[in-house]
């Protein structure tokens, strides 16, 4: 299950050294609701990798830090680094193919 991510929480996780997906949403957000249960489903399928969630009317600053400006985004952070990003609502496949490629 995804871990609700807030500034605090973020900060140390990035700075765990571990590699995370951070899924940026907002309640409001249409692609970010067909998205959800897909990154939770796979979310259970990855041990090796951590997975966040960061809801963006709560923690716009997060989006602005991260250079976010479309929802839903999907960033793999590792070591503290951005890299990868996805903007847009995946299929099960698409998101495990891509996780699977960019870890």
């Amino acid at each position: 299950m995804p871990e609700e991510l807030d500034p605090s929480s973020m900060e140390e996780a990035v700075k765990s050294g571990d590699t995370w997906i951070v899924d940026f949403w907002a309640s409001w957000c249409g692609p970010c609701q067909k998205l959800a249960p897909v990154y939770e489903e796979v979310s259970e399928e990855f041990d090796d990798v951590n997975f966040g969630k960061v809801n963006m009317e709560e923690h716009s600053d997060l989006a602005t830090k991260y250079n976010v400006s479309a929802l839903p985004t999907l960033l793999i952070i590792r070591d503290g680094d951005v890299v990868a990003q996805n903007t847009g609502a995946l299929d099960k496949e698409t998101l495990r193919n891509w996780i699977q490629e960019k870890t």
